[in-house]
């Protein structure tokens, strides 16, 4: 039965954008969609975990996952709540499991895969002479954290946005 007359009512619903960037060390992932939305850089939530800005702590983290997974979640809740409509960019995870638990509370995000050569990576490495990196380029980039960042990009393969950011 056709009625007419009636007043068709849509509902646009605009959920804001939450994108998760991965990459190796020095890929670029801190300067990429720089200002763009609010960054919410998984370190920071490493940090207030371990109560300690030592490197090795950090490093050490990997099995914090659930803990890390949960503050990341909650900050992520937080930077919507403030803002609904404005970008979310994760800058920075490293293991699959904590993108495997974003992932359940937000199905729609955006994986993006920062991708540059070795070269590239090794001369920002050494470029940013950042107080933090007290290693070779070589080292870091072969230390457990970044071996099992990979494992990001070999899990999600199929889901991931691969950007050449050399």
């Amino acid at each position: 039965m056709w009625r007419f007359g009636k007043t068709l009512r849509v509902e646009v619903v605009l959920k804001p954008k939450i994108t998760l960037l991965f990459g190796r060390i020095c890929s670029g992932k801190g300067s990429y969609l720089k200002d763009q939305g609010t960054r919410i850089v998984v370190s920071d939530i490493v940090r207030s975990i371990v109560s300690s800005s030592n490197r090795d702590a950090l490093q050490d983290s990997m099995h914090l996952d659930s803990r890390i997974a949960e503050g990341l979640i909650i900050t992520i809740n937080r930077a919507l709540e403030a803002d609904p409509y404005k970008p979310v960019i994760v800058d920075g995870i490293r293991q699959v499991s904590i993108v495997d638990q974003v992932l359940i509370n937000f199905p729609n995000a955006e994986l993006i895969w920062l991708s540059a050569s070795d070269s590239e990576r090794k001369r920002r490495y050494e470029a940013r002479k950042d107080i933090k990196d007290v290693e070779p380029f070589e080292i870091a980039d072969n230390k457990l954290i970044e071996l099992e960042c990979q494992k990001i990009f070999e899990t999600f393969r199929n889901r991931l946005i691969i950007v050449d950011n050399n």
